[in-house]
């Protein structure tokens, strides 16, 4: 007796470990094998005859639908993502493959679970672009956002100009040297969340590296330069107050340059530079201050 007769589909189809799904041509589930309910958490029996439409995530639902034109126009499509709804609730991300089988009027399609990697892809975007030891955005990530703005004042001059923050923290150094690293890093953990906590949990504060922070504003003439000015000071005022980190209460201060787009700055560098031109002004007339730079003529 030849295997192909010892074998049959059915077998076969127990033992793989991605779902086959039948549909029919208006979105009926026909056929699911034993991996569905592993991947989904529904038996065949409740999803049988239902419309499989139900089962992907709301935001999906649209770019599935174009998918299965394309399929009921006879293109086959060897690899499309989108999201499912699990009978728990949560999200599954799924890499289909999938064809219409105009003899059969069906789709025939093979699902693979991919929201783990989904999930590793996620972290290392975030970890790209975030500062490990605050959570803050890093240098790249506000660079980014810095350049967009841009842009969009270049292409339209009612947005905001953007204006960048460039804040050093007085007396870091000493927190270091005197009490360690390990409270040096509670320290800038704490100096982050304050910091963000003044400004505004939607606006961009980044860690531009050791205890340098970046802060990206927008003066949009109703509020003007006074205002961003005022939100610094604000975060002077807020810096300067205590930190009460195991047992020890720690005193430090900021110097902060600010620096906005009107100054005929053209790149984010030249911005950021001018914003730490004027930190260092700042630092000079004796921290714990803002300093703005000044276009000279």
């Amino acid at each position: 007796m030849k295997a192909s007769e010892l074998i049959g589909l059915s077998d076969v189809l127990e033992l793989m470990l991605d779902a086959v799904c039948v549909v029919d041509r208006f979105g009926h589930f026909v056929f699911v094998s034993a991996a569905f309910e592993n991947m989904f958490g529904y038996s065949p029996s409740e999803v049988i005859g239902q419309s499989m439409e139900r089962m992907v995530f709301p935001e999906d639902k649209l770019k599935t639908a174009k998918v299965v034109e394309t399929l009921l126009n006879g293109e086959v499509q060897p690899r499309f993502e989108n999201r499912w709804l699990h009978k728990d609730g949560r999200i599954v991300h799924v890499l289909w493959s999938a064809r219409w089988s105009e003899e059969h009027q069906v789709r025939i399609a093979v699902a693979h679970d991919i929201t783990e990697r989904k999930i590793i892809e996620s972290r290392l975007v975030y970890m790209a672009a975030h500062d490990q030891l605050t959570g803050l955005p890093n240098r790249s990530f506000f660079l980014e956002r810095l350049e967009g703005g841009l842009l969009r004042v270049n292409q339209n001059e009612s947005y905001p100009s953007p204006v960048v923050l460039f804040v050093d923290i007085d007396g870091f150094k000493q927190v270091n040297d005197n009490y360690g690293h390990g409270v040096g890093d509670k320290l800038l953990q704490l100096i982050a969340q304050r910091l963000q906590h003044c400004v505004g949990e939607s606006v961009c504060v980044a860690r531009q590296g050791g205890d340098e922070f970046l802060v990206l504003l927008g003066d949009d003439d109703a509020k003007g330069a006074e205002q961003t000015k005022a939100i610094a000071q604000n975060a002077v005022l807020e810096i300067g107050k205590p930190f009460n980190i195991e047992g020890a209460l720690l005193h430090v201060s900021a110097s902060i340059g600010l620096s906005n787009s009107k100054n005929h700055a053209t790149t984010v560098l030249e911005l950021i530079r001018q914003a730490d031109l004027a930190m260092y002004q700042a630092k000079r007339l004796g921290g714990n201050q803002v300093a703005v730079f000044e276009t000279v003529h």
